[in-house]
């Protein structure tokens, strides 16, 4: 589980599906927003594939805008998209292929990750599948809402919906990534669990250990009966059929992030010191002795989370889970 975290990443592409002719140029759309700080530069990849996770997914583009403004951009083209491929505005990072060809047919996902920390919050990702010379009524397309809000000890529901051909729909919780996406930063992502799947052939629902307090309902939706801290983050709904004959058009999956809120802080009865924001880990409250008042303070750069262990703020790679990264 993981409290609320500075960045917020939500990435979307704008369309379910784009078609191109052979021989043509195709704009695949995306755009993102960043929350609180639209500032920060993040880590940009175009990938093709089932899903951001494949091992045999691949990556097309990584782009990403230098910390120090006066060193510019870096972009970079993979494979047989170096040459043809271009991304004008990383801010608005469409891609433009050029020169399409039958084999370009598939899923792209735009995935933008925070620079620093990497939390499951601060990285995002989203398909669109292109159809080559010809649309594809098969072509799934499902999503889900960009974030669902409860406090604590509500229950909460994730929806998933389209209205494509499938027969198997699994919830994930966690961040999604490329094995090599650390090339860009020190610090290690988490990885995802599996929480359930719903066969819709037999009709039947298998939750995995540890999460077997929550449900997957006949509407696809995952359910949380009572949430606490630990179940905020981000989780995927992914759609698949078993019988596809292009597993790329085939499968989709969208994600939601749940922030879990707790009860307002009070210093009233607490001893004077430093406590965490259950929130927000970029935040901090102070009582001080003999004082009445709840002093809520930020810890002030992009990147820094409050260390409740020591009671001062540091990089996330030196915090522990689950405000920070660190294993030791």
């Amino acid at each position: 589980g993981h409290y609320g975290q500075t960045i917020v990443t939500t990435v979307t592409v704008n369309s379910y599906a784009t078609y191109a002719s052979s021989g043509n140029a195709v704009t695949l759309p995306c755009s993102y927003t960043m929350e609180p700080n639209e500032d920060q530069p993040p880590i940009i990849y175009w990938i093709k594939g089932v899903s951001v996770d494949d091992p045999n997914a691949e990556v097309i583009f990584k782009g990403f805008r230098y910390w120090n403004e006066t060193l510019g951009e870096y972009r970079q083209f993979f494979g047989d998209y170096y040459g043809r491929a271009s991304v004008t505005d990383l801010k608005e990072p469409s891609i433009q292929l050029n020169y399409v060809t039958p084999q370009d047919e598939g899923r792209y996902w735009c995935m933008v990750a925070e620079w620093s920390g990497r939390q499951q919050e601060g990285t995002d990702a989203d398909g669109l599948a292109l159809m080559v010379d010809g649309q594809k009524d098969y072509a799934t397309s499902f999503k889900t809402d960009a974030s669902v809000t409860v406090s604590v000890g509500d229950s909460a529901t994730l929806t998933c919906a389209g209205d494509t051909t499938f027969d198997t729909v699994t919830w994930y919780e966690g961040p999604f990534h490329l094995p090599d996406s650390e090339n860009f930063t020190y610090t290690e992502i988490g990885t995802y669990s599996k929480i359930g799947t719903f066969d819709l052939n037999s009709q039947q629902v298998e939750m995995e250990a540890g999460f077997t307090e929550m449900y997957i309902d006949l509407f696809l939706s995952l359910h949380i009966p009572t949430t606490d801290m630990e179940n905020a983050g981000r989780y995927w709904c992914e759609v698949s059929l078993s019988t596809a004959s292009n597993v790329e058009l085939e499968t989709d999956r969208s994600s939601v992030l749940l922030v879990v809120q707790s009860p307002p802080f009070d210093c009233a009865g607490k001893a004077p010191g430093l406590y965490p924001d259950p929130d927000d880990c970029s935040m901090y409250y102070e009582c001080v002795a003999g004082n009445p008042l709840t002093y809520h303070r930020s810890c002030g750069y992009d990147g820094l989370v409050f260390d409740a262990a020591n009671n001062y703020c540091d990089w996330a790679a030196n915090v522990a889970p689950p405000c920070g990264t660190s294993s030791n």
